[in-house]
């Protein structure tokens, strides 16, 4: 993973009061309500070291809960789609409660983490290995999550028969998809939720953050693509049911985790990362590593 080059110059130590990883801006410094590049950035930044600083056990845990929360997604998926090939209008406009859900409630969810701990490791704040923690175990997480909604939704009379029917089709849908199309899939949705968190770390209010998310979240369910944790619940659900067989899961989970993984580190962490180097010069980043070098 490659890094943004930052000066070695020591007389940056001066400059190490009120750090802005720990107090990120709370007002743009033109306008109140309008972050400059940097200041986002600097909320990015803010935000993925809270992250990394979290206990396992409680990443695992609020990872969990997100897994849950998207068990959500897919049961208005399963639904409002019909069954009759119609239009799925409104199932697609429900598809990103799951993730309101997550973004409201502070859970960890491992494709918004494409952002936010990678930022740091970019600007050389955090190491891989700290990185590689959080990814593991939000992940893990996530996925129980998933794995404890699927079992609810296919074991238990929660959905109606024609619910169930679309269910099963959704998970044939996706493991029947040709590996090209999985991955470039998911490198776009991967993309999007990383371009999400940035913009709600863009905006002030819950409206705004409300409004981003839905418009972003929308555009994954009604374009097809692939998400790693809702993609779970969608072929998991099949073979829970009986109605297919375990062999095609790690494949298609695979595939999306890695096009996930892409499209949100390589298209937003980096891209924003190198941008925000030439800004600010590495500036932040040494003065942060000089104050951990005089502690």
């Amino acid at each position: 993973m490659s890094t943004i080059d930052l000066p070695k110059d020591a007389s940056a130590r001066a400059e190490t009061d009120d750090i802005e990883i720990h107090r990120p801006p709370a007002a743009g410094s033109n306008l109140d309500d309008w972050f400059s590049f940097p200041e986002i950035f600097r909320r990015v930044l803010a935000s993925g070291n809270e992250e990394l600083e979290r206990p396992t056990t409680l990443l695992f845990w609020s990872g969990v809960a997100a897994g849950l929360a998207l068990g959500l997604t897919f049961l208005a998926r399963v639904t409002f789609t019909p069954v009759d090939g119609g239009s799925p209008l409104v199932a697609n406009l429900l598809y990103p409660i799951g993730f309101l859900l997550i973004v409201l409630g502070r859970y960890q969810l491992f494709t918004e983490n494409t952002l936010t701990p990678v930022a740091l490791v970019l600007t050389r704040l955090a190491s891989v290995r700290s990185l590689g923690r959080l990814w593991g175990v939000v992940l893990a997480g996530n996925l129980v999550g998933a794995v404890m909604m699927s079992a609810l939704l296919a074991w238990s009379d929660a959905l109606s028969d024609s619910s169930r029917v679309i269910a099963v089709e959704l998970g044939a849908h996706a493991t029947e998809a040709a590996s090209s199309t999985v991955i470039a899939r998911a490198v776009i949705a991967g993309w999007i939720v990383a371009s999400m968190v940035w913009l709600l770390h863009g905006a002030r209010e819950t409206i705004a953050r409300i409004v981003v998310v839905w418009a972003l979240m929308y555009l994954i369910g009604v374009a097809d693509l692939f998400h790693v944790v809702t993609g779970t619940l969608e072929v998991l659900y099949p073979v829970l049911t009986g109605d297919a067989s375990w062999t095609s899961v790690p494949r298609f989970v695979g595939l999306v985790l890695l096009g996930n993984t892409v499209g949100g580190v390589v298209f937003v962490a980096v891209l924003n990362s190198a941008q925000f180097g030439r800004e600010d010069g590495g500036r932040l980043a040494h003065r942060l590593r000089s104050r951990a070098a005089g502690e």
